[in-house]
């Protein structure tokens, strides 16, 4: 009874989510309210690294200069938090043979690391069974690990490798760049 029960709930939420396909574009109702919107999110390579006040000051400083009509906002947390790339996330593969790590397997090791609040990123990879970290898998798009993040939103275009580099010199790290898109 409680299979049947969860197949006929499974069928029903498919069929709700599924809309109407006979709709045309000008017949399907709008959602108000949603907007989606893509940031730029900066975030140290190494997960705990917190620049000093005064680096985060010149750092933003740095950044208004240049995208003065985007919002740009810095934030530091007390643990260190998975920095996400939203809807642009497509896979994750093993930084060290390249082979693409399976869904479960990734989502356990998060798993696991969130229960620690991210303190130990470790991982044995499933597919060449060496230890490794999950601040270094390759994320498709780019994803990482960190207490302190810069958030630039309605940024028209990317960071150049120079605007990258100058950064890296104010904060005194070498630096990831995750694009997000909600």
């Amino acid at each position: 009874m409680r299979l049947l029960t969860f197949n006929f709930l499974a069928s029903m939420l498919l069929l709700a989510c599924s809309g109407n396909t006979s709709q045309t574009a000008s017949d399907k109702p709008t959602q108000k309210g949603k907007v989606s919107s893509t940031m730029l999110k900066i975030i140290p390579t190494v997960p705990s690294y917190i620049p000093g006040k005064s680096q985060q000051d010149s750092a933003k400083e740095f950044l208004i200069n240049l995208y003065g009509k985007a919002r740009i906002e810095l934030a530091s947390t007390d643990s260190i938090e998975f920095i996400d790339q939203g809807e642009n996330f497509d896979s994750v593969s093993c930084n060290l043979c390249g082979r693409a790590i399976k869904m479960e397997d990734w989502q356990n090791a998060m798993d696991n690391a969130a229960q620690r609040q991210f303190a130990d990123l470790s991982f044995v990879t499933p597919c060449c069974h060496k230890k490794t970290s999950l601040n270094d898998l390759t994320y498709h798009s780019a994803a990482g690990f960190a207490k302190f993040v810069i958030t630039i939103s309605d940024l028209q275009d990317d960071l150049s490798d120079k605007v990258i580099r100058d950064l890296q010199d104010i904060l005194g790290t070498p630096l990831r760049k995750i694009w997000a898109h909600y």
